[in-house]
């Protein structure tokens, strides 16, 4: 049987937010207007799990570290050339106070003027609040959550991480447009679990045609995950298994389905959540169901990419970290320094009502190495962005070659479209949005 070894649930989460509303000052910190001051960007990074027993497990705070030091080395660099003074300064918290206490110790003892972080949802909850209250930038660089960009989203918070949403939209996308007409959904049994599935069915509903979801489990810790369930996908005659659980739970169902002898040829797409969309996990994936956990992958960001610049991109990286390609969580820490940076010296100030303001500006482009300059949606603050998907390869023994490209998603460049209307293919738009800023 699968026991759910996370839940994420979220039911408490608008009261923490309450509370630490109440905490902090409701006067935000005034930021020094000129680029004199110089310009510190403080990133809170994620403690690698005291219970972590794998590399997959451990990956998301290393590649989180890796890619926002060399985000720090490239641009102070480019600082030193320009004639400015720039610095990126680190704290390392887990948890909601902890990551609260360390903004705050960022942004009042080392004069950042911006927070990057968030890889849990409720630190970024607490983020979020945090800097409502202070009048500082926070930008997102590792939750997903919907809950940030509807009912908890706030005017100082900006999200360089896909949304669920997003992520949702490109697997439907693409797994419609190859055929698979007949889905089996697998969810977690929470509420974010149910919110996965709910904005799934949307998609397909809505934004796709001709699909039937021809079965449904939701994971408890009674459900049998072995002949069972595999009994339960051939009846249905599905020809796609959708995962909507996290990363621990989907390796174990993986490797119980191919032991149960669940056709070795069906595909399985999994939701990708930011641990699962690294190499380490590629590798505990292939390692559980050697056929099962070699299938098609969504991520943010590919080690292989070879257009946009990003064979010189990726080639930076690889060369700094002794060869380790570049995740997408790395990829992310770096484009939320280059992003909070770009917003301070373009923009002129590190006031923070001036970096708002160019954030939100429509005006205001960033170069996420995907081929396109893109902008922050003005309605929740999500940043606008392609997809990848990447198949995991079968037979590769180097980390770099384990991912392998094959598709990216919206086609951005189709002849006599709007790449602005295609990037808001993938997420929802303004009319489903909820929130208020």
């Amino acid at each position: 049987m699968l026991i759910p070894s996370c839940r994420r649930t979220v039911r408490s989460l608008p009261a923490l937010a309450l509370a630490l509303a109440v905490a902090l000052p409701a006067a935000p910190v005034a930021a020094q207007p000129a680029l004199e001051v110089g310009i510190r960007i403080g990133v809170i990074l994620p403690e690698v799990p005291a219970d972590a027993e794998y590399d997959w497990q451990k990956a998301v705070a290393f590649g989180a570290e890796h890619g926002a030091i060399l985000g720090q080395e490239e641009h102070v660099f480019n600082a030193q050339i320009l004639g400015v003074d720039f610095d990126v300064l680190f704290e390392t918290a887990s948890g909601p106070a902890a990551a609260v206490a360390a903004a705050e110790r960022l942004l009042i003892e080392r004069g950042v003027f911006g927070i990057i972080g968030g890889y849990e949802l409720t630190e970024a909850i607490a983020l979020g609040t945090w800097a409502q209250a202070r009048g500082v930038p926070f930008l997102n660089v590792g939750v997903q959550s919907d809950l940030l960009r509807n009912d908890m989203c706030f005017a100082t918070t900006f999200h360089l991480e896909p949304s669920a949403a997003m992520y949702l939209d490109a697997i439907a996308g693409w797994y419609v447009r190859a055929g698979f007409r007949r889905w089996y959904i697998i969810t977690a049994d929470d509420d974010e679990g149910d919110a996965l599935g709910e904005r799934l069915r949307w998609a397909l509903e809505e934004r796709h045609f001709g699909v039937t979801e021809v079965g449904q489990t939701i994971l408890t810790s009674e459900t049998d995950t072995g002949a069972d369930l595999v009994s339960a996908i051939e009846r249905s005659r599905a020809d796609l298994v959708v995962l909507l659980i996290d990363g621990a739970d989907q390796l174990r169902l993986l490797a119980d389905l191919e032991v149960a002898g669940l056709d070795l040829n069906m595909e399985v797409a999994a939701f990708p959540y930011p641990e699962t969309q690294t190499r380490a996990f590629f590798f505990a994936s292939r390692e559980a169901a050697p056929n099962l956990g070699t299938n098609h992958r969504a991520t943010s960001w590919e080690a292989t990419i070879d257009a946009y610049g990003g064979r010189e991109y990726n080639a930076r990286y690889r060369l700094r970290w002794d060869g380790e390609p570049m995740d997408s969580v790395a990829w992310a820490a770096f484009h939320g320094v280059k992003t909070l940076f770009e917003a301070a010296f373009f923009g002129g100030s590190v006031a923070g009502e001036d970096v708002l303001a160019y954030l939100t500006a429509a005006t205001s482009v960033f170069d996420l190495h995907k081929g396109i300059a893109v902008t922050f949606r003005s309605w929740d603050h999500q940043m606008r962005q392609s997809l990848f998907l990447v198949k995991i390869s079968d037979e590769a023994e180097m980390a770099f070659n384990l991912g392998l490209l094959v598709g990216e998603l919206p086609a951005i460049y189709m002849p006599g479209t709007d790449p602005l209307e295609r990037l808001d293919q993938l997420g929802d738009m303004e009319n489903r949005s909820t929130c208020q800023f």
